[in-house]
């Protein structure tokens, strides 16, 4: 076989091999993505995505290198999700007040559970141990998405602007993971507090997040 046949024949053998790579790589992504519905991330393995990839575990970590590469990797289809769920609401909904939108927003945290489960975890844990290029992506993607939705936002709210918007929907992701711990505490924390009014530290996450979303609404509104 002469040299000219083979290098004819070398960039579709590269075609393949790269489509081989996507396809593995979105295997894993998706292995991992049912496992995370179903478990904590600090239940995952990497073992069990790799298995339920059918991939040896060695080439699993030439994909993702820690298991917090691989679960913020995942993070960010489901923050992109969650974004679409708030596009669908601001353009479907004919009038939203502060009220309607905080009730949209803890009512979408049943609707991406797998999203709720990573977020208060992404900038103490994901961030601290995945690839610098998967935070970059993560941030980009998240860049991405707030100001694709800050017009519709403004039109919703017209007392926000872009810096406004964008702040808002700062305060509302600091909200949700902040008082994540409160609303959700270990079973340590619950049975300490059993006693001399200590559950107070306790909350109702919904109600508080809710609440707390509204307040800022309310507060921009009269700015």
């Amino acid at each position: 076989m002469s040299r000219t046949v083979v290098a004819e024949r070398s960039p579709k053998k590269r075609a393949v091999l790269e489509k081989d790579k996507l396809s593995k790589r979105a295997s894993i992504l998706q292995s991992a993505a049912f496992l995370l519905q179903k478990k904590d991330w600090a239940e995952l393995s990497m073992d069990e995505v790799a298995k339920r990839a059918k991939i040896a575990k060695g080439t699993l970590y030439l994909y993702f290198p820690t298991k917090e590469d691989l679960c913020l990797r995942v993070h960010i289809a489901d923050y992109e999700a969650w974004f679409l769920d708030m596009e669908t609401f601001l353009t479907e909904t004919k009038t939203i007040d502060a009220d309607m939108f905080g009730k949209w927003f803890v009512d979408s945290m049943d609707r991406h559970v797998r999203f709720l489960k990573l977020l208060p975890i992404v900038p103490t844990i994901l961030e601290k141990n995945a690839s610098v290029e998967t935070i970059r992506e993560f941030k980009l993607s998240l860049k991405n998405q707030i100001f694709k939705i800050l017009p519709l936002l403004s039109q919703t709210f017209s007392f926000l602007n872009e810096q406004s918007g964008f702040l808002f929907l700062m305060q509302c992701h600091a909200l949700a993971v902040g008082s994540w711990s409160h609303g959700f505490p270990s079973n340590q924390v619950r049975e300490a507090v059993t006693e001399d009014g200590l559950d107070i530290f306790v909350l109702d996450y919904k109600s508080f997040l809710r609440t707390s979303i509204l307040t800022l609404l309310n507060g921009n509104k009269t700015i």
